[in-house]
């Protein structure tokens, strides 16, 4: 599966701590710069409060950090339609079986990625910049840059829209430039040419069912 897992660290880490500012119950018409900016400090806080355990039972690491993405983080990604995008035409010649089992598929491929590099960004700075104020759009993209412990910076976009419900939900991420949702299409599609949707679907099943390192 290394072709699925084409991402760069950098990808992995800078989307994983910024998403876990969309943690909480969103207010009305709040723009999401500023949950973002809320949030981040909550975020810090709860990764530092795990870090004791954490450091007692490095056994412990990635089952604790699979938890945290999958309770906080993915109530606020909008799954179908990412997966709608990086399976492209693929999308349109899948069954709804084969689109249900690959939007579970690519969850579980995406808790596991994330959950890998989650302890990496505790105590890291982030610069969450203003966006349009104007709330009636239902889509926009937050600006944002991460520093590192040196001072290095690497931008981080989010685009976003909002949900029936009125909520802001996450559909791609660019990071230093290269889009989660593209990567992953690149990779899906080159899986899709060789083996099929369900050949691709064996194969993220595969990959979700290893076991994780301790």
């Amino acid at each position: 599966m290394k072709t699925l897992m084409a991402n760069n660290n950098a990808m992995v880490g800078g989307i994983l701590l910024l998403l876990f500012t969309f943690n909480g119950v969103q207010a009305a018409n709040e723009s999401p710069d500023v949950l973002m900016r809320n949030m981040t400090d909550q975020v810090m806080e709860r990764l530092l409060e795990q870090e004791e355990l954490l450091k007692k039972n490095p056994q412990q690491v990635q089952l604790v950090a699979r938890k945290l993405v999958d309770e906080v983080i993915l109530p606020h990604l909008d799954m179908r339609l990412m997966s709608r995008w990086v399976i492209g035409k693929g999308w349109n010649k899948a069954t709804a079986a084969q689109r249900k089992q690959f939007i579970n598929e690519f969850t579980g491929m995406l808790v596991k990625t994330y959950a890998s590099a989650l302890l990496e960004f505790r105590g890291s700075r982030i610069v969450v910049k203003p966006v349009d104020r104007n709330l009636t759009k239902t889509n926009t993209v937050v600006r944002t840059e991460f520093f590192n412990s040196s001072g290095k910076s690497t931008p981080v976009l989010f685009r976003v829209r909002k949900d029936r419900a009125g909520e802001w939900k996450i559909f791609d991420m660019i990071v230093d430039g290269v889009s989660l949702v593209k990567n992953y299409k690149s990779s899906f599609g080159a899986e899709i040419r060789k083996v099929g949707v369900s050949g691709l679907l064996k194969r993220l099943s595969s990959h979700n069912g290893m076991k994780l390192d301790a």
